[in-house]
């Protein structure tokens, strides 16, 4: 599967075109074509994905940003490994932020709100289960970042958000939910859902880690299965 190619029926189309550029180096990166050590250059990008220049270079700073790539000083990037440690690190910081994201919210939602993440998990229970895996992937951000603006507590959604775009992207080259993940991740939501009807914030907390940490692990799973990472962390 390209990962340039198969999410384009599925992508907004007004998705700006460094996202598709960014989603492709990684896809290259899953796929094996990329390899850590790789050199790349903004000339030789803008042949391969077929795109101006300047959509190559704002993929490529919001990689540096995140650790994928490192700037060699007027002579491109180089790609750094995307490892199992990597990912539990972002995973973990992920978790302690969602955690405590979904306890505040629920300290702080209102009736109206509650009844709006009730509407979005039935919506996107159904879009989970429809086969197609990058329209639910969105729309499991939309909800997530729903309970988020609830929390309002707008830092620590910037730092979750600088901190997760790679493994999302990751988890997005390859494929995006399966069937055999459809019924545990509507379950999982479903706790922190009745965690918020319940009003009760450390029940939230605790199904939002209960959450991203089965996340991390099928993600790793994936990953394990596909060979594209080295499993050391």
């Amino acid at each position: 599967m390209d990962p340039w190619v198969s999410p384009a029926p599925e992508a907004p189309l007004n998705e700006p075109t460094y996202l598709r550029v960014k989603r492709a180096i990684i896809g290259d990166l899953v796929s094996g074509r990329f390899v850590p050590g790789t050199h790349l250059t903004i000339e030789a990008l803008t042949s391969r994905y077929a795109v101006s220049h300047m959509p190559i270079r704002e993929a490529l700073r919001q990689l540096e940003g995140e650790g994928i790539l490192i700037s060699l000083a007027h002579r491109g990037f180089r790609i750094e490994s995307i490892t199992e440690g990597y990912i539990r690190n972002i995973y973990d910081i992920r978790v302690g932020i969602e955690s405590m994201l979904a306890h505040r919210a629920v300290e702080r939602a209102t009736d109206t709100d509650i009844a709006t993440l009730r509407r979005l998990h039935e919506d996107l229970s159904v879009l989970i289960r429809s086969g197609k895996p990058m329209v639910a992937s969105r729309e499991n951000i939309i909800f997530h970042k729903r309970i988020y603006e609830i929390a309002r507590n707008p830092e620590a959604e910037q730092i979750l958000e600088g901190r997760t775009r790679v493994v999302r992207t990751v988890a997005d080259s390859l494929g995006g939910y399966t069937p055999d993940m459809y019924d545990a991740v509507v379950a999982e939501h479903e706790k922190m859902i009745r965690a918020f009807e319940a009003r009760d914030p450390t029940a939230a907390g605790e199904a939002v880690f209960d959450h991203v940490t089965a996340a991390r692990d099928r993600l790793l799973a994936r990953i394990a299965e596909k060979g594209a990472f080295s499993p050391r962390p």
